[in-house]
């Protein structure tokens, strides 16, 4: 049958958001160790995000990858018009979470701050690009071709909204930038912000761009 690309909806969301936080997690693990500080804190808030509407890591910017039922992984992109007002939708979601005391008042401004701090490693997005920010393949699984597909069918909703480039953020040392390249996107922009580089060792940002 080969592999399977389905648009998720709650249902899908609700089935496998065990597996979110760790997918997501391991597209850059030294930037959300470095924005979260604490894996609970992590884990509880893109699992909520996830699960929510209209956020940088909503299920609903999201489509799933499937091979014979088994799942293989996930994009989640949106359009660049879109882009800062759901980046701006995770804070509702911190501020409930506080609200029902599954994170601390005290983590929020935190997170808040070394959030900022950390924006200052993308670029800026296009509105008239499609942002693909996260994709992911559980370790077990990769090899299989299912990131590829991911990114193709992303692709090729792009061409048949009529956007002209494709955007992606990617940590430098991500073995992903290979088949980024082999894709034909190129890097537009090599970003070193000095607290996160420098004092906490992350490694050099890439913006990617794929024309269409």
């Amino acid at each position: 049958m080969g592999i399977e690309i389905i648009r998720a909806d709650r249902k899908l969301a609700e089935t496998y958001a065990t597996h979110i936080p760790g997918l997501v997690h391991a597209t850059g693990p030294k930037s959300y160790n470095y924005i979260f500080s604490h894996q609970p804190l992590y884990d509880t808030f893109i699992d909520a995000a996830w699960k929510a509407p209209a956020n940088f890591f909503s299920h609903e910017q999201s489509t799933l990858a499937f091979e014979n039922g088994a799942f293989l992984g996930v994009l989640i992109s949106h359009d660049g018009s879109e882009h800062y007002r759901l980046k701006d939708g995770v804070w509702p979601i911190a501020q409930e979470l506080a609200k029902k005391g599954s994170i601390a008042e005290s983590d929020i401004a935190a997170l808040a701050e070394r959030a900022e701090i950390a924006s200052f490693m993308n670029p800026h997005v296009p509105e008239d690009c499609t942002y693909i920010l996260v994709v992911s393949v559980p370790e077990t699984a990769r090899g299989r071709g299912a990131g590829r597909a991911l990114i193709e069918r992303e692709v090729e909703r792009a061409r048949e909204r009529g956007v002209s480039r494709v955007h992606l953020d990617v940590m430098s040392d991500n073995p992903a930038v290979g088949l980024y390249a082999a894709m034909g996107f190129e890097p537009m922009a090599e970003t070193v912000t000095p607290i996160p580089c420098r004092k906490h060792g992350l490694a050099m940002e890439l913006r990617m761009m794929l024309r269409l």
